[in-house]
């Protein structure tokens, strides 16, 4: 067996335990999900991220971790995969199927997103603000959840 070979086994069990950890966390929060609302979350924030014509690495963590928060298994052909979601109205009518709880949520993981780089540009939040309209959520709607957000970010010092 090959040094890659060791290396991709070993990579194959990390990544399993890394997902079964993450569940066990999280008590099935990926559950309330559907598999095409998470390819859309997920298609959503690769967009976010690639508005700028670069998907800076920090930006591609960001997407692996919230691929495996939401249960999401990441492809070698991902953009393919993106592709099956039929254009822009599915993917914002996914978005929008979101129940309100979990749109608070997209707002927080959106935002995540376009800061990830720690360069929020102008055409990531043009990106981001066509999705939150498309979803019925408004500029006051997102500025309350970050605040609520930040709120108990300091209540609890994190």
């Amino acid at each position: 067996m090959t040094l890659i070979s060791y290396y991709m086994l070993f990579d194959f069990f990390h990544k399993n335990e890394k997902e079964k950890s993450v569940r066990e966390h999280l008590g099935g929060f990926q559950d309330g999900f559907t598999p095409k609302q998470k390819k859309a979350i997920l298609c959503s924030l690769f967009l976010i991220a690639n508005s700028d014509q670069e998907f800076h690495i920090k930006e591609q963590h960001f997407f692996e971790e919230t691929a495996l928060l939401l249960g999401y298994r990441l492809t070698e052909n991902i953009i393919d995969d993106f592709m099956t979601l039929g254009g822009r109205d599915e993917l914002f009518n996914l978005l929008n199927s979101l129940d309100e709880g979990q749109k608070d949520w997209y707002i927080i993981t959106s935002l995540g997103m376009m800061h990830a780089d720690g360069k929020p540009l102008d055409i990531e939040l043009k990106h981001l603000m066509t999705s939150y309209d498309h979803m019925g959520i408004t500029e006051e709607r997102a500025s309350n959840v970050v605040q609520k957000a930040d709120a108990l970010s300091r209540h609890f010092n994190l």
